[in-house]
């Protein structure tokens, strides 16, 4: 069975009250609940929803995250005892870097306690494949149906010596919403009517994005949002910086207090059409307060 986008929002809700319930809040560290990983600058899509869809937008790059990088991004997680959530996701697909197996590896050694996760179009998943991700510690593998609700049939051959309670597919073949709320990636997509009144309804409300996800890029430079496409803001690296530095450092502040004001003036936020207020408010108030 597939899940929709109600039910998906539903299981990401869970894991923010779970995640709560057991970090000392008081800890301004506690407020990071994802890091999301981009590993690869490679897709073998282009889906209308996403910034993909027109290559001049955002071409793909044979750039990929090393061994060495992900090793570096790992220590430096490590150094402030980090627990939470590594999302394998970001701008690309994920399982077309030839050593994606291998990084999943690298930081679930040195990061035990992390839940590490990954979106996927199943395109490039083979049961041998599926195997190997699961065996280099991947926990939960969210297979997206792009094309309808037959591939369950083609992915129930491929997943049937998984553990059902590690995959899950999400339905994303509607072309009401694609099984997601639609946005314009900060200002990246102009083909889907998002137009500047969907912008001017957020101003003066805050984004939460910024105070609980981290994103992090293929040679560990951190984008201040998942949503920055264009990467106009970044804030660190963290190939090269602890989390601490990185996470509670001033770069990312600038912009977490204007968007505790609700001021979404400066790029790309001036052009976002993301609400930014669904999940994050338990990040939001410890980092309000720390800053």
């Amino acid at each position: 069975m597939a899940e929709n986008k109600d039910t998906f929002l539903e299981h990401r809700k869970n894991q923010e009250k779970l995640h709560f319930e057991n970090v000392d809040s008081s800890n301004p560290l506690s407020s990071l609940l994802t890091v999301e990983v981009n590993t690869t600058e490679l897709c073998n899509r282009t889906c209308v929803f996403c910034p993909r869809h027109d290559r001049s937008v955002y071409p793909n790059r044979n750039l990929n995250m090393s061994i060495a990088t992900a090793n570096a991004i790992a220590d430096n997680l490590s150094i402030d005892n980090y627990k939470g959530k590594i999302s394998y996701s970001g701008f690309s697909e994920n399982l077309l870097n030839k050593n994606f197996a291998e990084i999943i590896k690298v930081l679930k050694d040195k990061l035990p306690e992390t839940t590490a996760e990954c979106n996927t179009n199943g395109d490039r998943l083979t049961p041998q494949y599926a195997k190997e991700l699961f065996d280099s510690g991947l926990d939960l593998l969210y297979i997206n149906l792009y094309d309808g609700i037959d591939q369950i049939e083609k992915f129930d051959v491929i997943m049937k010596d998984i553990d059902k309670s590690k995959y899950k597919y999400r339905a994303h073949y509607s072309q009401a919403d694609y099984g997601l709320n639609i946005n314009n990636r900060g200002g990246s997509i102009t083909w889907l009517g998002l137009d500047e009144e969907s912008v001017d309804k957020l101003k003066g409300q805050p984004c939460h994005y910024p105070f609980y996800k981290m994103f992090v890029d293929w040679d560990g430079e951190v984008i201040f949002c998942a949503n920055d496409w264009q990467k106009e803001r970044k804030v660190g690296n963290l190939a090269k910086h602890r989390l601490r530095d990185v996470w509670l450092g001033e770069e990312l502040n600038v912009i977490r207090k204007r968007l505790i004001k609700g001021d979404r003036s400066e790029s790309p936020c001036n052009k976002c059409t993301v609400n930014g207020q669904l999940f994050g408010k338990p990040s939001f108030d410890i980092l309000k307060s720390n800053i």
